[in-house]
């Protein structure tokens, strides 16, 4: 614009001037006129197949940057550029609709690809899960396309929805939280101390805005020109901006947090690792066999000092709870002695049998004997007990080891459901009946258990036939237990365990660390089974799957979140340590591998010998502070979320208001 004052003083010639320029303004399209322009022109021969293949192959190229930035593979810069192909292909003008479907396509192949280790466990339940999970890559693709019509930068609107999603998806059916953008950052420990307070968010949000700012570069203008130089477009500045602030911003607080002094020794913790395939078909290996296993490799640990020792999740045969050890078989009915029978061997449902041949089988189990036709002999589980606490008198330490529990129903459906399994791990410190049990509380949909069960019993029975009879569904537990632990030195900590799938909720570790807005627990112990996800070829050694490491790099995020230190006693690997402040300070590795390796892990921070059994790390720390987001939660997530449906709702609302303008 030229100012009336200039304009007074102009001549006629150039007062001429900027009235022509004025007119030719006046009668360009959008700002986007060279784009429209061109999109007159007819396409070439040939022109529309070569675009539709571009845009179908971009989303195919973002499956694989993606793909490379998460671990196993851990190549972390590339997470900040995977989704800029996807993103471009989702702006094409041209093939709106091929473009929208091709990037959904590129959502089905990324997850596919990536939980391969699924299929072989449940296929029916992968291939639902890839259903469920492409959705969330369609409602990214439709809200992104909208909101950049109406002319808002992807910078901006990426990171919200991308959060918004993983949000999502950390609830919806009960939660699915993998492959958050943030697990691929888990090795750059500065930048992800801002975890401790916008929680593993925070990163999210970090990594799409970098991707929404390069997808802004290379689909919208660079440069403007408005009757003077040209110069940098403002979304691209402000977005450039924004970005480098933030990177500033979370190196700046990540160095502050990790340099601060607020570490001190913890106790020294043994871990007992195995390597036990499990299947629908059964175990590996015999109860006892797996017990007898991780009997012998505890000793490695007799002479260590240790103040406690882990063994894996459900390592222990079923029912070493003292519930069941100290059950009185003739004051139980009928009706419970059979439900309480049926933990232990397969009864049809349509026999039945007499009294004291449930009373049999019971007492055989838990006392020792034979059973069966051929006279098999089993182990008493008293038997076992009695063993875990003669291992804790030698040690001189607590044994805290997962195992299947037994209890009494408090909410029956029926006649068969009076007793139930749990899976729980238990606490023997030098004594045969358990101190302490906790059961996990969160477990797994359609595997460790089936919904509804007491809400909608017709839809529980119909759920119940696509899992496999051999499945037993457990029952959850019912509170968060602590544990408490006294060192040789005399010094006190306290423990909380999630159990495998639960340690990938952020709000379940949250609410075991945090109670009335104070510290209750100073370590996490995850015990894990990841038996189910190895895999041989052509009969060949079992192999580890990709879904080892991808699940202990949830824990580096759990031990920033909280501020407390993780350590992992893990079947078949990874089993590791891992400092407050996210750093992975020791893994379990022998010969360049983690997983199918069998052994200990001594944290007892001195020398360790190559290949030398128990391989040994750093002492493990614990941390004073309480960080903002025991005492928040996801507070950060919920805003972007709002922030999202508000968005959502805006472009629904243009949208109606657009079809009524057309209609009249």
């Amino acid at each position: 614009m030229v100012p009336y004052q200039d304009v007074a003083r102009m001549q006629p010639r150039e007062l001429n001037n900027v009235t022509k320029r004025r007119r030719r303004s006046s009668h360009r399209p959008p700002h986007d006129s060279v784009e429209n322009r061109r999109s007159e022109r007819p396409a070439p021969p040939g022109h529309v197949a070569r675009r539709k293949l571009v845009v179908a192959l971009l989303p195919m190229l973002s499956v694989v940057l993606l793909s490379f930035s998460f671990a196993p593979f851990g190549v972390w810069p590339l997470a900040y550029i995977a989704l800029v192909p996807w993103g471009v292909a989702l702006l094409d003008k041209q093939c709106p609709r091929w473009s929208l479907l091709w990037a959904t396509v590129g959502g089905t192949l990324f997850w596919a690809a990536n939980l391969y280790w699924l299929w072989w466990i449940t296929l029916i339940g992968y291939a639902a899960l890839l259903v469920y999970l492409t959705a969330y890559w369609l409602v990214a693709g439709v809200v992104v396309r909208g909101a950049v019509r109406r002319g808002l930068p992807v910078w901006l609107v990426l990171p919200v929805v991308w959060v918004a999603l993983e949000y999502a998806r950390a609830y919806v059916i009960s939660g699915f939280p993998w492959f958050f953008l943030a697990h691929s950052q888990y090795a750059q420990t500065r930048l992800i101390q801002i975890t401790d307070t916008l929680g593993q968010y925070g990163v999210s949000f970090f990594v799409a805005m970098v991707n929404g700012l390069l997808i802004d570069l290379a689909t919208g203008r660079l440069f403007v020109a408005d009757m003077a130089p040209r110069r940098l477009a403002r979304r691209v500045v402000a977005g450039a901006i924004v970005c480098v602030t933030a990177l500033g911003g979370l190196l700046g607080y990540g160095t502050w947090r990790v340099n601060q002094d607020t570490l001190s020794e913890g106790p020294v913790v043994g871990i007992v690792q195995q390597a036990f395939r499990s299947s629908l078909g059964g175990r590996s290996a015999p109860p006892d066999k797996i017990f007898h296993d991780h009997a012998e490799a505890t000793g490695a640990l007799l002479d260590s000092d240790s103040d406690l020792v882990l063994w894996p999740e459900t390592m222990l045969p079923p029912g070493l709870n003292p519930e069941f050890l100290t059950a009185d078989f003739d004051a139980m009915s009928e009706a419970e002695l059979r439900s309480l029978t049926s933990n232990f061997v397969h009864l049809p449902e349509e026999e039945r049998f007499q009294r004291r041949f449930y009373t049999y089988v019971l007492e055989t189990y838990r006392d020792g004997g034979r059973i069966g036709g051929e006279g098999r002999p089993v182990i008493g589980r008293r038997e076992y007990a009695e063993k875990v606490a003669e291992l804790s008198r030698k040690l001189d330490a607590p044994l805290l080891a997962g195992g299947v529990t037994l209890h009494a129903n408090p909410r029956p459906i029926d006649d068969y459901d009076l007793w139930v399994p749990r899976n729980s791990v238990l606490w023997f410190d030098r004594d045969p009946l358990a101190q302490a049990t906790y059961s996990k509380r969160h477990l797994v949909p359609l595997s460790e258990y089936v919904p509804y069960k007491h809400s909608w019993t017709w839809l529980h029975e119909q759920l119940r036939r696509f899992v496999p009879p051999v499945m037993h569904q457990l029952d959850p537990g019912p509170e968060v237990v602590r544990f408490g632990l006294k060192s040789n030195e005399g010094q006190e900590f306290r423990l909380a365990v999630p159990i495998c799938y639960e340690g990938t909720f952020a709000r379940i570790c949250r609410d075991m660390v945090i109670e009335d807005g104070r510290k209750k627990v100073d370590i996490l112990a995850n015990l894990s089974n990841d038996g189910w996800f190895v895999y041989s070829w052509r009969d060949g050694p079992l192999r580890g799957s990709t879904e080892q490491p991808q699940h202990m790099v949830q824990y580096v995020f759990r031990a920033v979140e909280t501020r407390t230190p993780v350590v992992r006693a893990v079947n078949t690997g990874i089993s590791a340590s891992i400092n407050p402040n996210g750093r992975i300070e020791a893994v379990l590795e022998k010969y360049g591998s983690a997983t199918m390796v069998r052994g200990t892990l001594l944290l007892d921070g001195k020398e360790n010998d190559e290949h030398g059994d128990p391989v040994r790390g750093p002492k493990v720390l614990v941390d004073s502070r309480v960080s903002m987001y025991s005492l928040i939660g996801d507070v950060f997530a919920q805003a972007v979320s709002a922030a999202a449906g508000v968005m959502a709702i805006w472009l629904l609302w243009k949208k109606l208001q657009l079809r009524k303008g057309l209609k009249h």
